[in-house]
């Protein structure tokens, strides 16, 4: 059975940003600080990254009862590919941390394409220590829609990337079903690459978030907030019809929530479908019809039952490596070791369904 892991992290956090960054940008570049506790975050534009306390706080730093075996796989690719063989992981899509999960929220839109162009640099030199087994997903400066769309075509073109990533909205304040947008769907679709949507808690202003000033409450709520948001947005704005060779990914949101959202949607198009009239039919038909992808926690009890209200397809095995809520190095096991779940659903949601997302 091939492993594949649809959303695993590096950390770019330690990238010589100043070294990299072109002339304008350098007094500028993300650098690495610490707070008053002595974890270190980036600092961007006079803020850290992801923000350690107050109202919408990130839960980095505070204390835990558990945390996944210390490793630099992160940093290190040669690393990280040991690590890969010790899960039994055959492939490993990568994504960011920080500034990955704060570049969104930068308002200055040329520092931001800078940024995002060094990390993406970055992150092609990393993946050049095992070219088929360890895949990039790029940033784009989403803020900006043309710059994010220049962008995207570098990634995918120049240097072989297989998705791109978005939060839900950005300092721009556009949701994903804005028209200023389009252009990157589009462009998406054209390149026959998933969107693929990720959040963090403490980097922006994720739905409810301001509310909070507690790690175990802003972390809790973020990701599966977001991403239903992220859903109402895919599918009621209309961005599946508008594209539908468009494949979207929904990634550390858990998959509890799909079944939930996806009936109260439908009831909703029920009695409000006059107000949606460019949708051609009820939002779970969409969410079910092949273009929509959602990673799942690996103890998460309603697998079996979310595959089965969505379909089978639809699920992807996701590590969250190595960030601090992720079970490595027992990921991989702790999914496979399970008796609840058929063989022919665990080969799909462990690796079938994440090939076929990621064109793999």
């Amino acid at each position: 059975m091939r492993i594949i892991d649809a959303d695993g992290h590096v950390q770019e956090r330690y990238i010589p940003w100043r070294d990299l960054i072109p002339e304008p940008f350098k007094s500028r570049a993300p650098q690495v600080v610490k707070d008053n506790r002595g974890v270190d975050f980036i600092m961007m534009e006079g803020r850290l990254c992801p923000k350690p306390m107050g109202k919408g706080c990130s839960f980095v730093g505070a204390p835990r009862n558990r945390r996944p075996e210390p490793t630099t796989g992160m940093e290190e690719p040669v690393q990280r590919l040991k690590d890969m063989d010790l899960e039994g992981i055959d492939t490993a899509v990568l994504f960011g941390t920080s500034p990955f999960l704060s570049l969104p929220f930068v308002e200055d839109r040329d520092l931001a394409g800078a940024i995002a162009q060094v990390y993406n640099n970055w992150l092609a030199d990393y993946c050049k220590a095992d070219g088929r087994r360890l895949k990039a997903v790029a940033l784009v400066p989403i803020q900006d829609p043309p710059a994010a769309v220049d962008e995207l075509r570098r990634c995918v073109k120049g240097l072989g990337f297989v998705a791109v990533a978005t939060p839900v909205h950005s300092s721009s304040g556009k949701n994903l079903d804005h028209p200023e947008l389009l252009p990157f769907f589009a462009e998406a679709e054209r390149l026959g690459i998933p969107v693929c949507v990720h959040v963090g808690a403490g980097d922006g202003t994720a739905a409810g978030i301001e509310r909070f000033d507690h790690p175990f409450y802003t972390h809790a709520m973020t990701h599966p907030f977001e991403q239903m948001i992220a859903v109402l947005c895919v599918v009621v704005g209309g961005i599946l019809e508008k594209f539908p060779r468009l494949k979207v990914a929904f990634m550390e949101a858990g998959a509890g929530w799909i079944p939930y959202w996806m009936e109260r949607l439908d009831e909703h198009y029920e009695y409000l479908q006059p107000t949606v009239p460019w949708l051609t039919k009820p939002p779970s038909e969409y969410m079910r019809g092949g273009q929509l992808y959602y990673s799942f926690e690996p103890d998460e009890r309603t697998v079996g039952f979310v595959a089965n209200f969505v379909g089978d397809d639809h699920l992807v095995f996701a590590s969250d490596y190595n960030h601090s809520d992720s079970k490595f190095p027992d990921t991989v096991k702790s999914v496979t070791s399970r008796k609840d779940i058929p063989p022919a659903l665990m080969a799909k949601i462990m690796g079938e369904n994440a090939a076929r997302l990621y064109g793999l």
